[in-house]
């Protein structure tokens, strides 16, 4: 069987972040072809996309749009030039139709797959990976991002709409969606890198060692946790990613005389990651996002329980499953917390085993790619 994906990401920023995971496109192996379509310019290793889609044949084609040529070219996205101008530029580099389209994100890749959609009478599924939280976009997204997602908009909702599938990959999704699509969007969570489920260390040596996992940028800001490290002192913090505040944070970590406790590690490759999580004892989010993201799921999976900003996290079903330790987004409740699991080894080792336990019952890695790979040939094969 072959499948497409259809993306607006860059691959090759993914590359330089790390963010590969092997059959990240082919959920349980399930289909023997996969075309990646790359809507905007970029240039990804081979042997990138071939990890993403194997243990697939593949094959990379790129359709080169570019945003402020596509709005000209449209009057600014009127949907039915929009759709027409798509088609002949899809049609340009897309061949050989697939047995089902998969796009990743409610924006220009959903659009994109309803067009190959209907094109090549081929059914698409629409994958949706941010909440479409118009308050929480307002505040973070750059005034021209949010004037492309208000156009797109009327385009957006018919491609969710006529879609044989749309899924969320986490609950508050759904709740930012209109209630004709969010009524028939599936729940299914992202897949993710662990392997088989890790043993939780029961030993207590040394300082207790912390992890920030993620982008450190407006809106997800790990300068409270840092400044938090000041009254820890049996504390240790390993940040992991880049952003547009990691230069503060280092300098935050420096002023404070944090050096040999603050470790920075600008980008991991997610094995490597993966594989070095159970030597964590606990993960620290902040986070104005409503989201559920991949390395809170690893790491939870890993056993790391959370300490996690209360809002917007205690609204969603995924966090209060996992017993969650919420604070508020200040350095002084982030230290009490860190104090609290710190200063009670069988404390801290009790929430590991029950966050641990909830996240394979919520996330199953084999589990949720079989999931994936059973509804993708559920719509090529005409099943309902």
């Amino acid at each position: 069987m072959h499948l497409m994906v259809v993306l607006e990401d860059r691959i090759s920023e993914w590359e330089a972040k790390g963010e590969i995971l092997d059959g990240y496109f082919n959920p349980a192996g399930a289909f023997d072809t996969v075309t990646v379509l790359g809507l905007v310019g970029d240039r990804p290793e081979d042997s990138t996309v071939a990890r993403l889609c194997a243990p697939a044949r593949h094959r990379y084609v790129n359709a080169g749009i570019n945003r402020r040529e596509l709005l000209l070219a449209t009057f600014g996205l009127r949907p039915g030039l929009f759709e027409s101008w798509l088609a002949r530029r899809i049609g340009e580099v897309a061949s050989d139709p697939p047995d089902v389209v998969r796009a990743y994100g409610d924006g220009l890749a959903a659009v994109a797959a309803a067009v190959i959609g209907r094109e090549s009478q081929t059914p698409y599924a629409v994958s949706i990976h941010t909440t479409p939280d118009p308050e929480i976009q307002s505040r973070y997204r750059g005034s021209r991002d949010r004037l492309w997602r208000r156009l797109l908009g009327p385009s957006v909702h018919r491609s969710l709409r006529d879609a044989d599938a749309v899924m969320a990959v986490y609950a508050p999704i759904r709740d930012f969606l209109p209630a004709d699509i969010a009524a028939e969007t599936i729940l299914l969570p992202n897949v993710v890198g662990i392997g088989a489920r890790p043993a939780i260390d029961p030993t207590n040596n040394g300082p207790m060692r912390a992890l920030w996992l993620g982008r450190q940028m407006p809106g997800r800001d790990p300068r409270p946790i840092i400044a938090a490290l000041k009254v820890t002192p049996n504390v240790e913090l390993t940040l992991i990613g880049d952003g547009p505040l990691h230069d503060a944070a280092c300098g935050m970590a420096e002023d404070l005389a944090l050096g040999r406790r603050t470790t920075f590690i600008r980008s991991k490759e997610n094995r490597e990651l993966c594989a070095s999580l159970p030597r964590y004892h606990v993960l620290v989010v902040n986070s104005a996002f409503r989201e559920m993201p991949k390395t809170v799921m690893e790491a939870t999976l890993s056993g790391l329980p959370v300490i996690v900003n209360r809002l917007p996290a205690a609204e969603s079903p995924e966090y209060s499953s996992l017993s969650a330790l919420y604070v508020d987004a200040d350095s002084g409740s982030y230290a009490s917390a860190l104090r609290d699991l710190e200063s009670n080894s069988r404390k801290r080792i009790a929430i590991a085993r029950q966050t641990q336990d909830a996240a394979w019952r919520l996330w199953d890695p084999d589990r949720v790619a079989m999931q994936t790979a059973d509804i993708l040939r559920a719509l090529s094969a005409g099943v309902d």
